[in-house]
């Protein structure tokens, strides 16, 4: 069973992870919009899926090191994981 002090943090971690995507990469809308042949967008968003994936397991990371759970770490993985899907899946709709 996960330790249940690592809730918050996990939550946390859940938060940063879609708040830093939200910040280093372009809106959806943006993103589907953009001219297929855009190789300025695809350049975007592969360098803010770089950085946001960066900074989201670092703080997922800081999270499970404080608590000794690996929860915080898991959540973040899992949440870069479905936001790098939804942005990929954005640009090819485009």
């Amino acid at each position: 069973m996960a330790n249940p002090d690592a809730l918050g943090p996990a939550s946390m971690a859940l938060g940063t992870t879609t708040t830093v995507f939200m910040s280093f990469l372009p809106k959806f809308t943006d993103v589907s919009k953009a001219d297929p042949g855009d190789t300025g967008m695809t350049k975007d968003i592969r360098l803010g899926e770089i950085a946001s994936v960066t900074v989201a397991m670092g703080t997922g990371l800081i999270f499970s090191h404080f608590t000794g759970s690996p929860a915080p770490v898991v959540v973040s993985a899992v949440m870069c994981t479905v936001l790098i899907l939804l942005y990929e899946n954005a640009r090819k709709a485009a």
